[in-house]
């Protein structure tokens, strides 16, 4: 019986245990523990836009992946705020080409359906608990304060630790799946190779229905989805980005994240400001909803942005500050490895081992993917040697992993620091008028991009060929849902002058 101890009760780590638990043969079975800081009840926030191989990790986990997708969320709409009459980039599958019988992921791996993070947490823990075919056990702990983990004196296993020393138990294998905060990363790397600050932290409100609350001219165009906007700073000098995505798996379910993204020096100065030092997670004090929702009107202030995408804000229940952390390239990880190291029999996956930014669109499916691959590794491992494994040979398959994994992220990370780069010149210097939605995807500017450049020429012919045949659909929007008076159902009035 092999000891899998897996931090981190998330989508990843509880992929794994769920694969592992599934695919086991009753010759090598394991034995699992998946140890969760949070609560068994505490709100996991939105999911994301899973990509294929993702979608086959949680099939094979255990997953009814259409199950957990918000039918529909496979639409973004990107305006600009001075018209929003017609957005400027509509991703969605047409309905024309649908009808030619070609399907969307035939062409591109993106626009897929959001995801329901608690629906995935709550379907794998019954996937991995569930005793049908496999074999071995999970156990899945919540409220357990991980702080490292430790080579055994014998050295036949890796022990972890909580944070008043005490011991979550022995085990063959430890899986670290704990996100950017993870306390075990500093088994394997030093702090030279730590996350930074991105530069952005996002201030977030989440609102239950904007149905009830927003303008519906709002609501029809965020639809199903996720809708953007792009508008002048209080000053006229910069774009504040606002924007908005559906993230319930059912339809019924209307919860909605609100964002602003912000740059700033450091990753405290907005929860400095705010007073909101050691808020972690979701707040619904009504006394901090609104003060961090003021802070967001603030930045709506000027005269360009209708009085709806303010009350927008100040809709929402609860509350969210999140600075952007990123790992820096491979490269400077392998060259700050802990001494003595390459032996444990320790790896993170995920965040924990190569964050990315929300902006790569790749975190979350990385973490599954390297769920489900290290999955097959064990397994592999397990067949390979009929049940009975030594540490030596377990760590050498660890590391094998790892180096996959951090190399697989170098490629959209070395792009999210490009996108960052343009992003901070469009948050503080640009002007309204200078401003493409297609500069912040390529991560250049036009007047910075050669007629050459042939990979930027068929990312702008793709987008802008999308957004022209949703334009024949009316890009997808329908009329609002609800009954409104006469006056707040028609089109606001800043953007009827201008269509």
């Amino acid at each position: 019986m092999m000891r899998v101890g897996i931090v981190g009760g998330g989508p990843a780590g509880l992929t794994l245990a769920a694969t592992l638990r599934r695919e086991a043969t009753k010759a090598a079975p394991f034995e699992i523990t998946v140890l969760e800081r949070g609560s068994a009840n505490r709100d996991q926030g939105n999911g994301w836009d899973l990509s294929k191989t993702a979608q086959e990790a949680l099939a094979r986990a255990g997953v009814d992946v259409p199950a957990v997708q918000r039918r529909g969320s496979d639409t973004a709409r990107l305006f600009n705020v001075t018209d929003t009459a017609r957005p400027d980039v509509c991703m969605r599958w047409p309905n024309s080409l649908a009808k030619l019988g070609l399907k969307k992921d035939q062409v591109l791996e993106m626009l897929n359906p959001e995801t329901s993070r608690n629906k995935i947490i709550r379907r794998l823990i019954a996937a991995a608990t569930h005793s049908d075919g496999g074999s071995g056990s999970v156990t899945v702990r919540h409220d357990c304060n991980v702080s490292t983990a430790r080579r055994t004196n014998d050295g036949r296993g890796v022990e972890i630790l909580g944070r008043n020393g005490d011991s979550y138990g022995t085990y063959d294998v430890v899986v670290d799946a704990s996100g950017i905060a993870s306390r075990l990363r500093h088994c394997r790397f030093s702090e030279a190779a730590d996350a930074f600050y991105t530069g952005r932290t996002i201030v977030q409100g989440i609102v239950s229905s904007p149905e009830k609350s927003w303008h519906p001219w709002l609501t029809s165009r965020l639809g199903e989805g996720s809708m953007a906007v792009a508008g002048p700073a209080p000053s006229g000098t910069g774009i504040e980005q606002w924007m908005a995505q559906r993230y319930g798996a059912a339809l019924e379910d209307q919860h909605t994240n609100i964002n602003l993204w912000c740059f700033t020096e450091g990753p405290n100065d907005i929860p400095s400001l705010l007073k909101l030092e050691g808020l972690h997670g979701t707040s619904s004090d009504k006394e901090v909803v609104k003060a961090t929702m003021d802070y967001c009107v603030q930045r709506l202030s000027h005269e360009d942005w209708p009085e709806m995408y303010r009350d927008a804000f100040r809709a929402a229940e609860s509350i969210r500050v999140l600075p952007v952390f990123m790992h820096p390239m491979s490269e400077l990880a392998f060259a700050h490895v802990v001494p003595d190291s390459e032996d444990l029999s320790v790896i993170s996956i995920g965040d924990a081992l190569h964050a990315l930014p929300p902006w790569s669109g790749t975190s979350g499916n990385y973490a599954l993917t390297d769920a489900t691959e290290l999955a097959t590794a064990l397994l592999k491992l397990r067949e390979g040697t009929e049940g009975t494994c030594t540490q030596e040979q377990i760590a050498a398959v660890l590391r094998e992993q790892e180096a996959a994994f951090l190399k697989r992220a170098d490629g959209p990370r070395e792009r999210c620091m490009q996108v960052r780069k343009i992003s901070e010149r469009v948050a503080k210097e640009m002007n309204l008028r200078d401003f493409s939605w297609e500069d912040l995807f390529l991560g250049t500017e036009a007047k910075d991009r050669s007629w050459f450049d042939l990979k930027s020429l068929f990312v702008i012919g793709f987008v802008r060929g999308m957004t022209f045949l949703n334009r024949l659909e009316n890009y997808g929007i329908n009329p609002p849902k609800h009954e409104a008076s006469a006056a707040a159902a028609a089109e606001p009035a800043t953007q009827q002058s201008r269509t």
